[in-house]
């Protein structure tokens, strides 16, 4: 709960570019931590940067030119198409894994074309263990998706589900190849939950469906078809929240389900805008959901609330990460962790409000001058 602020460690301006301003962060960064080594997801590549000491980068390019580098994001705040990298462990290696679209040149009568390639570090040398490459077919301009957009979503057993250009995608991790491309096209932001992929796929009326594939093969388990969804979220190992339209006897009105992955059994119903993206999961009992000024904590398997901030003259922190039964954030008062079961002050010098924390360090920007930096845990 305490982070030393002496001698922080600066990350690779890659942490930052693209999201920060000169108010602060604004964007999400695309840093994933494991054992105080940063991974930063680059439009370009991956950079494996130490969190503990001042070491020199290692960089892991793909095979083609990146559809983006890093010198066309300039110093515009949301231009850094770059998703959070996964950290997965696979049998006895643990890896990381993120993924870049890049432009595979024609040849002779043969267009050139787009593919996704998925890049994978081996956490214990901090290096490259392997990549491959999918080609992307021509864009299919479905809803909002963009010709940069990637993330991986996760590690199910022998496979990494990958996202591209609003497709879904299944790597075999023993293989290194493509093993199925799911029907349909989707939304960014898919969640692994009970053994099951659960991701918004478009349909015919201009709207998202939630669904319920298999990660192995993705053919699709189930599908809810009066939700009309915007937003999707991580609530448990166990369960998801869906925000967007429910349609019931002909009304159609704003709310949020939680549902039970590997079911799709509704769980609870919450009715009027519901932010399900502001929405965290804090790795025991309880899910975060953050508002303007406000916090509300949900009990992970009945969906009832456990506590709100404000309260009496309590104010609710800006939350900055949700982690291991903490919630970290900040108020007037400086940072601040709380107890996500009751929501109650656990230690108000905590040093920083980390973005990110792996038990070794933490991430959050310096206040001189927002450099992403990387601060020791205080034992």
């Amino acid at each position: 709960m305490r982070f030393s602020t002496e001698k922080p460690v600066a990350l690779p301006d890659s942490a930052g570019a693209g999201n920060i301003s000169i108010g602060g962060l604004q964007h999400p960064l695309p840093i994933a931590l494991h054992r105080g080594t940063a991974y930063i997801a680059r439009p370009d590549s991956m950079e494996i940067a130490s969190g503990v000491r001042k070491a020199d980068p290692v960089l892991i390019a793909p095979k083609h030119k990146p559809l983006t580098t890093m010198n066309d994001l300039g110093a515009m705040v949301g231009s850094n198409p770059a998703r959070r990298p996964v950290i997965a462990k696979h049998e006895d290696k643990t890896f990381a894994l993120s993924s870049l679209i890049a432009q595979v040149p024609g040849s002779g009568t043969t267009k050139g074309h787009h593919e996704v390639e998925l890049l994978v570090a081996d956490t214990d040398r901090a290096a490259k263990a392997w990549s491959t490459r999918i080609p992307l077919r021509e864009l299919e301009y479905a809803l909002d998706v963009d010709e940069k957009d990637t993330e991986v979503v996760g590690l199910y057993g022998d496979t990494v589900v990958l996202f591209a250009q609003g497709r879904l995608f299944g790597v075999d991790v023993n293989s290194h190849q493509k093993v199925w491309t799911a029907p349909g096209t989707y939304a960014a932001g898919a969640v692994l939950a009970a053994g099951k992929l659960v991701a918004l796929r478009d349909d015919a009326d201009g709207d998202r469906q939630p669904v319920g594939l298999d990660p192995a093969d993705g053919h699709q388990e189930w599908a809810i078809d009066d939700l009309a969804a915007d937003t999707l979220a991580a609530a448990s190992p166990g369960t998801v929240l869906v925000g967007g339209y429910l349609t019931s006897n002909d009304d159609t009105k704003a709310g949020a389900v939680l549902l039970e992955a590997a079911t799709n059994k509704r769980l609870e119903t919450y009715d009027g805008e519901f932010k399900v993206d502001g929405c965290d999961y804090d790795g025991r009992a309880t899910t975060i959901c953050t508002g303007a000024d406000s916090i509300v904590a949900y009990n992970t398997q009945t969906g009832s609330t456990r506590w709100k901030l404000p309260a009496g003259n309590r104010v609710a922190p800006e939350v900055t990460l949700v982690r291991a039964g903490l919630v970290y954030g900040t108020t007037e008062n400086g940072p601040v962790v709380l107890d996500s079961t009751t929501g109650a002050d656990k230690e108000d010098q905590p040093g920083i409000a980390p973005y990110f924390s792996d038990g070794y360090v933490g991430i959050a920007l310096t206040e001189s001058d927002h450099t992403v930096s990387a601060y020791r845990i205080e034992h």
